[in-house]
């Protein structure tokens, strides 16, 4: 069993603290796949993960049309196909495991391989649970338009169907990973609403443990005590996605009219809070002042309206 995650060089405070969360349950190797060039001022080793891969190592035969074409979030999400298939192929794993960079486990992973059952693929809705239609943010129409899955986390079994499955994905990831949403394209995400109707062993979780977040908390209470942190008052948390995490702590959901604050559900403060203590322990290098390929590669899209989905694509993705 392998887990990993892909980040640029501004993410690597998030990506050390998943690491850490799941390095302190168990003694999973964790790959660094890095979406950047490496740079003269971090010592890559001593993060501690197990192997960082860059992206010249991977088979991407448009590599350079990649970086040419694609902003940072969509070549970032392009990597997970390729990263998939280089683990299945260079490794003897038979589970792997992805998680994005500012996720915190809270649960070994051994815990994770019963839920497969006798699948091979296992996939997270965004929501288990209706949400009110009451004009406010997020509504249902955020995950129709970006996806039924949130693709924070994916972990696929080695089996003919996880083969089939991966060059199926990473064929549409090489050039339409995209974020356009008047053409139906949502990075690596829309095309994940699709596999279960195009492939067999598919197991979508529908414990409220997995993949909390702030888009499903009209469903999901969850409160940290004492080290422990539970779903529903029952249920145990095995992991929860910070997306979009306010390092002030003033926001708990990003959008003006949000459902959500820390005044209504101040029980969420507590579990923030330790999130934004683990990060500080890896802020002294200022990861977040990092160029993206050094300002080689930037952002491209220029259009307004592209530029407003990237706005929003940072919601679900960052």
């Amino acid at each position: 069993m392998i887990a990993f995650t892909i980040c640029s060089n501004n993410y690597l405070d998030k990506a050390c603290v998943l690491l850490k969360s799941i390095k302190s349950k168990g003694n999973t190797p964790v790959y660094l796949f890095l979406a950047d060039c490496m740079s003269e001022d971090i010592d890559y080793l001593s993060l501690g993960f197990d192997e960082v891969v860059l992206p010249e190592q991977l088979k991407i035969e448009n590599l350079q049309w990649q970086l040419d074409n694609y902003n940072i979030i969509e070549f970032n999400t392009a990597l997970k196909g390729p990263a998939f298939k280089h683990l299945f192929s260079k490794t003897s794993a038979d589970i792997v495991y992805y998680f994005d960079p500012d996720v915190k486990v809270y649960q070994n992973l051994e815990n994770f391989n019963s839920f497969f059952a006798n699948n091979v693929i296992l996939l997270t809705p965004h929501i288990l649970q209706p949400i009110p239609f009451d004009g406010l943010f997020p509504g249902e129409n955020l995950f129709l338009n970006h996806g039924i899955y949130n693709l924070g986390f994916l972990g696929l079994k080695r089996s003919q169907t996880v083969s089939d499955f991966l060059n199926w994905w990473t064929e549409r990831l090489a050039e339409k990973c995209v974020i356009d949403l008047r053409e139906g394209f949502f990075t690596d995400q829309i095309w994940i609403t699709l596999v279960p109707l195009l492939f067999k062993y598919v197991t979508v979780l529908n414990h409220p443990g997995f993949n909390a977040a702030y888009w499903n908390l009209h469903e999901r209470h969850i409160v940290l005590k004492d080290g422990n942190v539970t779903v529903n008052e029952k249920e145990e948390l095995y992991f929860y996605h910070f997306s979009s995490f306010d390092l002030k702590l003033q926001q708990l959901v990003p959008a003006v009219n949000a459902r959500h604050n820390f005044n209504n559900r101040n029980e969420m403060l507590g579990l923030y809070e330790d999130y934004l203590n683990d990060l500080v322990t890896f802020r002294e290098k200022n990861y977040q002042s990092f160029g993206y390929y050094n300002g080689v590669y930037p952002t491209k899209k220029k259009d307004k309206k592209i530029s407003i989905m990237s706005r929003i694509a940072k919601r679900l993705l960052g």
